[in-house]
């Protein structure tokens, strides 16, 4: 099946590339001086992972062009992150499914709204040939986008990708292209208004949420408006087994969105740990991991949401590539079994797999014991 919607997913891109080809007749043109940039759009959907990986870039073209009106263009799931943040001045909420299932009607009135709104140059978080066509076909004078195999067909500058390693990297690459300079710094969090009164509720409610005490564990991640991935997930009684090994030592408590109840109430009952699982804002659980002794979790938006907060991570690695979506810039442990076929996942697919002995080779002993030793290795236990 992957191969059929592979090859379905390649012939749609294909005449979808030529056709506009033939409509916009695309032309590369260097960028004009910073100072001619008066109206930016930044384009980001989907995971809260990817925009959190994105902000070292948007705080680059932030510096880059001070004077500019910078709008951010996102999915409903980052207008709160977004709205907060020190990069934009405009926040657009755009319901996901808009792109997800191709509404060509929300889609001619958002670009029509765009049209509209002047925008000197628009900075595209996307890699996929549908973003490309959006913002050519919006008209906006100067784009700035990834070419990932021919699919950066419509952007003025094209960026190459899959260069760099990390992710970071790569979104940074899009405000270098911009002509910012320096490398990419940490990512950066504003917790909206309420996520300090929320937290404080928090934790007169529960007695283990002492600042540096506690130890926060995500089993879920993986799902977001795109696109389910629970693939990446270590299995649910594995985590059971890990936290009765963890919290007689340390106070041990749970997190989560709303999709992630399910995993969460299974851990939950077999360790008989508290659950915060959907009790969070995301502001509220940046600072709940600001103060935690340590986060363990999957690939997933909890994990880079525990880098931004510089708190000492544990990521459960399996098809996917840390040296690619691994923490970024906190102290760090990679829990990944050593087996040949890793990292398998590719062009949004994972190959058809009976055990996924990538995560299921990561014993909940072994991993309390380096776990244990992780923490002792900074001063944490």
């Amino acid at each position: 099946m992957p191969r059929k919607r592979s090859l379905i997913k390649s012939l749609t891109r294909g005449t979808a590339i030529a056709a506009a080809r033939l409509w916009l007749q695309p032309r590369e043109s260097p960028l004009p001086p910073p100072e001619s940039i008066r109206n930016v759009l930044v384009f980001k959907m989907w995971a809260i992972g990817e925009y959190l990986m994105a902000t070292p870039a948007f705080a680059a073209l932030r510096a880059r062009y001070p004077q500019a009106k910078i709008t951010f263009v996102g999915g409903l799931n980052l207008a709160p992150l977004a709205a907060a943040a020190p990069f934009f001045d405009e926040v657009w909420s755009v319901p996901e499914e808009i792109f997800v299932d191709r509404r060509l009607g929300s889609m001619r009135a958002l670009g029509r709204r765009v049209r509209e709104a002047g925008f000197d140059l628009a900075v595209v978080f996307h890699q996929a040939w549908e973003f490309t066509l959006f913002t050519a076909a919006a008209r906006v004078p100067h784009r700035v986008g990834f070419d990932r195999a021919g699919d950066g067909f419509g952007h003025t500058v094209k960026v190459p990708y899959g260069v760099r390693i990390h992710q970071v990297e790569e979104y940074f690459d899009l405000a270098l292209a911009c002509g910012a300079g320096g490398e990419p710094g940490p990512m950066v969090v504003a917790p909206p208004a309420g996520s300090v009164e929320e937290v404080a509720a928090l934790r007169r409610e529960n007695q283990s949420l002492r600042p540096g005490d506690y130890i926060l564990v995500a089993p879920g991640g993986g799902v977001n408006p795109k696109t389910r991935m629970e693939d990446k997930r270590w299995p649910a009684d594995y985590y059971g087994a890990l936290i009765k090994a963890l919290k007689n030592a340390y106070p041990v408590l749970l997190i989560g969105g709303p999709s992630d109840a399910d995993v969460n109430n299974r851990v939950s009952a077999a360790a008989s740990v508290p659950d915060l699982t959907g009790r969070t804002s995301l502001g509220a659980l940046f600072l709940l991991l600001r103060g935690a002794r340590l986060f363990i979790g999957n690939d997933s938006a909890p994990m880079h949401l525990a880098a931004a907060a510089g708190c000492p991570t544990v990521a459960f690695f399996g098809p996917t590539n840390p040296r690619l979506n691994g923490p970024w810039m906190t102290k760090c442990l990679i829990l990944q079994s050593r087996e040949p076929c890793v990292p398998c996942y590719a062009d949004g697919y994972f190959p058809a797999c009976a055990d996924r002995k990538c995560l299921t080779g990561i014993k909940p002993e072994n991993a309390a014991a380096e776990i244990h030793e992780f923490l002792d290795s900074f001063g944490g236990g």
